[in-house]
């Protein structure tokens, strides 16, 4: 497959970490640009196939949902995997559909926004370390596939035909030329939630955390400058009144610049984020349901690994996006005290000194509101958030529990 590879600044292909690489082995990553003809036909032609591959195992699922709803315990594992696959269908074709956008969006991320290590290695270097927490999801929700993907295997020995997940077909699945490809489908359906979520997430959280590098990188250049005008005062006000202010429009160029891709990442995530918001509470109530009630026992691993990445992925987002809130809000201060009053105070030129003060004037007004990363105007990318979404989630636990 000829998949696109954005660039960086530099016209170097920028490096992908392997998680999210994933995004390789499903069907929502754009094709290079001019790909040949058959590659095109051929990577629309398997967003449809597994489009209606999703399709059909949620209806096995729920149909298995549905034909077990008088026992509580067989209804929760099948709605656990039901919400799982639901999430990701959505997840999953929200990208799959607009790949153009996301490809732009990807294309001016990695030329625009991401650090390179050259640029400021202390950065850089933070920036992977604060990325390892959302490389653990991927582990602990690969290792919740494989455990899936083990119930087949099973079943083989034991003469059993079985497949990955709580579902019931309309057809026999003894009889092997129904079975082999029913298998091959719910096997791709677990490799392709599996890689998606992954992958997601871990490009979210590196887009969040390069951007809010990005924003304390112009706190600090406005510290310099502040520094660098204290020292120069006494030479010549006029020359530092012009420096100054070319170096004051180039910070507030770049502003600009972040600001309008934060609003491209809003936008193109904000589905993303409010299904993940939506069903996170849910689906961490019903994966608790069901390890309390299992024990100390083999199976439940397959719920206590998603359990764990599913907690950690979202305390994760909810701190990158609280961070991400409090630097953007900071900034407004930062023109404000950038000592500008200084060179006012000392130049005579009156209508150099009126440009000066538009210009702070502007960089406040630009900065006035933090930015958030919401899901529709509804959840808020912080820790605020999500502790009431683990606080829901408990609750609904426990009456489940007692419900039991």
């Amino acid at each position: 497959m000829e998949f696109h590879r954005p660039l960086l600044a530099n016209g170097k292909i920028a490096p992908l970490s392997w998680e999210i690489r994933l995004f390789f082995l499903n069907v929502n990553w754009p094709i290079k640009e001019h790909a040949k003809l058959f590659m095109r036909v051929y990577h629309q032609a398997m967003l449809v196939l597994g489009f209606l591959f999703f399709c059909y195992t949620n209806e096995a699922e729920m149909h298995y949902l549905v034909n077990h709803i008088d026992d509580i315990g067989l209804a929760l594992e099948g709605l656990a995997t039901y919400l799982i696959l639901v999430e990701a269908h959505l997840r999953i074709y929200n990208k799959g559909f607009y790949q153009a956008s996301f490809k732009n969006f990807l294309d001016e991320f990695y030329q625009n926004i991401y650090m390179e290590e050259y640029l400021d290695k202390e950065t850089y270097r933070d920036i992977q370390r604060k990325l390892l927490p959302t490389k653990m999801c991927s582990y602990s929700y690969i290792l919740t596939v494989v455990t899936y993907f083990l119930v087949p295997v099973m079943g083989f020995f034991q003469h059993s035909n079985l497949v990955p997940f709580k579902t019931i077909f309309h057809y026999d699945l003894g009889i092997w030329y129904f079975y082999v490809p029913t298998l091959l489908v719910t096997l791709w359906i677990g490799v392709a939630v599996v890689s998606h979520l992954s992958a997601e997430s871990n490009l979210v959280a590196t887009v969040i955390l390069h951007l809010n590098a990005r924003y304390l990188h112009l706190q600090q250049e406005l510290k310099e400058l502040q520094c660098k005008l204290s020292s120069d005062m006494k030479i010549s006000t006029d020359r530092v009144l012009g420096e100054y202010r070319l170096a004051f429009i180039d910070i507030i160029k770049r502003n600009v610049q972040y600001n309008e891709f934060a609003q491209k990442f809003q936008k193109q995530y904000s589905f993303c984020i409010f299904v993940m918001m939506a069903f996170s509470a849910t689906l961490l109530c019903v994966l608790g349901f069901k390890a309390a009630t299992l024990g100390m026992t083999t199976k439940n691993i397959t719920f206590i690994t998603w359990i764990l990445g599913k907690i950690v992925e979202l305390l994760v987002f909810g701190t990158l996006g609280s961070t991400l809130i409090e630097t953007t809000n900071n900034m407004s201060s930062c023109y404000y005290m950038a000592n500008w009053e200084d060179i006012i105070l000392k130049s005579s030129h009156t209508l150099d000194n009126i440009k000066l003060m538009k210009l702070i004037t502007l960089a406040i007004e630009l900065n006035q509101k933090p930015f958030y990363l919401t899901g529709y105007n509804y959840f808020n990318v912080s820790l605020a958030t999500v502790i009431a979404i683990l606080q829901g989630a408990g609750s609904y636990f426990t009456f489940l529990y007692a419900f039991r």
